[in-house]
């Protein structure tokens, strides 16, 4: 975001809307004022950027272990169980499928 493009704006807009009744200490603190606030928004903005990006890195390690762990219990289930009589309809199904002779085109 670049906020010094847009100084020249609020200076104009400033000395239009208060043309007769700002003098010219006034003007130059609120000049201040607003570099202050623009320094400090920009670090603001900054930081937060920072700990959204560590935020993210931490969720991604979170959703990493949890996948891992997903698999190694998956293996675990698969190795440990004897298979249930559905995955042997099915099995013996693809069985019977693969035995088939299919006429050739």
């Amino acid at each position: 975001m670049n906020m010094g493009s847009k100084k020249p704006d609020v200076d104009d807009l400033l000395r239009r809307a208060l043309a007769d009744d700002l003098p010219e200490e006034v003007a130059g603190g609120m000049r201040r004022r607003i570099e202050r606030f623009r320094e400090t928004k920009m670090e603001d903005e900054t930081a937060g950027r920072g700990a959204a990006a560590w935020a993210w890195l931490g969720r991604r390690s979170i959703w990493a272990a949890i996948s891992v762990l997903l698999l190694v219990a998956g293996i675990l289930l698969q190795g440990g169980r004897s298979s249930s009589p559905l995955a042997q309809r099915i099995a013996a199904l693809k069985t019977q499928y693969a035995s088939l002779e299919l006429p050739r085109r």
